[in-house]
């Protein structure tokens, strides 16, 4: 295994602690120290995705392990922080779900072509998508349920960055999906 995907899967591993810590941050007497640590390994583990993708092309150790393993890592640390979000009231559970949706959908499409021989690669667009997800938690971690009442609704500042991943989110969906088509007919 190279180090590019060893950096990979050091996400997957990761993503373990963060939940707990993040978690914990909730009902502790240490929330606020366990918020801080949830949030130094969100950072240590999005650095690795950005460490295992230049590594992997400056040195041209790209393998079908990493096009695959890469956004899974990505998916299930993301994925992992906005769940989490919700249970603490950060964001509402829809911004969750179009995120869950989209990757569904893309892992739903990835197999298919996979069926046919085809790896599909990250495009642009959903890299996009994923740092903004990745800097948006990173924020929100950072600053935790900070908002503010507009009428009778509490905004949550997160609530309002998070706004940007999902039109992210759903644009990527729509280019996948489309790019995508000819795998949805049956020849």
């Amino acid at each position: 295994m190279n180090l590019p995907n060893r950096l990979t899967m050091i996400r997957f591993i990761l993503a373990i602690p963060f939940i707990i810590f993040l978690q914990e941050s909730d009902s502790s007497k240490y929330g606020l120290i366990f918020r801080l640590i949830s949030l130094v390994i969100f950072v240590i583990a999005s650095l690795t995705d950005f460490f295992d993708g230049y590594i992997a092309r400056k040195y041209n150790l790209i393998t079908d392990f990493g096009k695959i393993m890469d956004p899974l890592a990505d998916k299930i640390l993301v994925i992992s922080a906005l769940v989490m979000f919700v249970q603490l009231n950060y964001i509402p559970g829809w911004m969750s779900i179009i995120v869950l949706a989209r990757e569904f959908l893309i892992s739903g499409i990835r197999i298919l072509a996979a069926a046919k021989g085809e790896i599909i690669a990250a495009g642009n667009l959903g890299k996009y998508k994923t740092t903004s997800q990745m800097i948006v938690v990173i924020i929100s971690l950072a600053i935790g349920p900070i908002g503010f009442y507009v009428s009778d609704y509490y905004f949550t500042v997160a609530e309002i960055l998070m706004l940007i991943p999902v039109i992210l989110t759903i644009w990527s969906g729509w280019e996948y999906t489309f790019k995508a088509k000819h795998y949805f007919i049956e020849q």
